[in-house]
């Protein structure tokens, strides 16, 4: 495990040079930087903090939790680069030894043309799956980032740690005043380091390609495909999806807008037995409505991931994150997610179904301009077909600061 967690700090470094150089590449004219670092610190007990299938012992553990994120964003009127480190640290006074979580992100968006906007995204995440830290606070983000990866919770409870490189190029251009064409290109890898056992690293390939056509102010609506390539390093296993559907965007006021996808998914999973192929109900939502001292976002999607086990599952899953503002900085958020595996060939370790369930509720108080305090409540629970229903109950009290840019 040491010789993997070296490996990961080294491709983490790798990456944050590579990183900085594309973003000192994009906004060489910068007219503004803006640098910040976020820092909590807090203390927290968690009845079974990595969700260990253990009914024999007790599993509960207090812990002392630190966080630091800094942040640099650089703009001028045609370009924004952002890039950002993460590091969080939960000390368990008994039972677990420490858990560090740490990685590094870059974003950068170019208005190339006024007609062609371009972006890139790369990222390097490590941490041990199922990990709980400290969970997020703050108003709901109604435009949030893109998402890069997604938890694996066909191997949550086995208290191993994971490396996850994702890079990803993309572009919008406006061929007309009412179409658009939209692509993008992306290389996901996965890794366990040498002590994995079972777990199978993985490397996949992702392309999306779509066309969308405002019909008004309000609404779009467009067709999209998307086809994922996996391979996993161990051979005889590898697999495929494809993708193709139909969108629509739409705002129904200022407060409220969404977007819709439904179409269908091919899924091709392959083992040493054979392979499997699976066809599907392939769709996305997200919504949000914000409303004076309210933010309420929705999300539900139908898809599929590949897994740690060696099988292309079938997923599904939502999302439901509020947050409302008592006053000026105090806010009470509320959030629940909920997702679904199913295996797709009956070949590997993977259990046939997994079902994960995450809910918090969370209070923060500003006590100066710079500093909150906050207490939360969360619950978690893995369902794994066949080998029970592992679940944690965490209470967390915390601080929280920002130096630097307040934005």
């Amino acid at each position: 495990m040491m010789r993997a967690a070296t490996l990961s700090r080294g491709a983490a470094a790798a990456l944050l040079t590579g990183a900085l150089a594309t973003l000192s590449a994009a906004p060489v004219g910068a007219q503004e930087t803006r640098a910040a670092v976020d820092v909590s610190a807090g203390a927290s007990y968690s009845t079974n903090p990595f969700l260990i299938r253990d009914r024999g012992r007790d599993t509960g553990a207090f812990a002392t939790e630190l966080a630091i994120t800094p942040q640099v964003t650089f703009l001028d009127e045609r370009n924004e680069a952002t890039l950002l480190a993460r590091y969080s640290r939960s000390d368990y006074l008994t039972r677990y030894s420490a858990a560090e979580l740490y990685g590094v992100a870059a974003q950068a968006r170019r208005a190339m043309t006024p007609t062609l906007n371009a972006r890139a995204d790369l990222s390097f995440d490590s941490s041990i799956i199922g990990q709980n830290g400290l969970g997020v606070v703050g108003v709901v983000d109604p435009t949030p980032g893109p998402d890069l990866g997604t938890p694996d919770i066909a191997v949550i409870g086995l208290n191993q740690r994971q490396n996850a490189i994702v890079a990803a190029l993309g572009a919008d251009w406006r061929v007309a005043p009412r179409d658009t064409l939209t692509g993008q290109v992306s290389i996901n890898r996965i890794s366990y380091g040498r002590e994995s056992g079972a777990l199978l690293s993985s490397r996949s390939t992702a392309a999306t390609v779509g066309y969308s056509r405002a019909l008004s102010e309000r609404t779009s609506v467009g067709l999209q495909g998307s086809g994922t390539w996996i391979d996993y390093d161990r051979p005889g296993y590898s697999g495929h999806t494809y993708a193709p559907q139909a969108t629509l965007t739409h705002q129904v006021n200022q407060q409220l807008n969404f977007t819709l996808g439904a179409g269908v998914i091919f899924v091709s999973s392959t083992t040493p037995a054979g392979t499997s192929n699976v066809t599907g109900f392939s769709g996305n939502f997200n919504g949000c409505r914000t409303a004076g001292r309210s933010t309420q976002c929705v999300r539900a999607y139908s898809d599929a991931q590949p897994t740690g086990l060696g099988d292309v599952s079938r997923r599904w899953g939502g999302a439901f994150d509020y947050s409302y503002r008592l006053r000026e900085n105090d806010v009470l958020r509320a959030s629940v997610d909920y997702s679904r595996l199913t295996a797709t060939s009956d070949i590997t370790l993977q259990a046939p179904r997994v079902e994960y369930l995450n809910a918090s509720v969370a209070y923060e108080r500003a006590v100066t301009r710079r500093l909150f305090a906050g207490a939360s409540v969360g619950y978690r629970q893995a369902s794994v077909s066949g080998l029970g229903t592992p679940s944690d109950t965490i209470f967390r009290l915390f601080l929280r600061t920002r130096l630097g840019d307040r934005r």
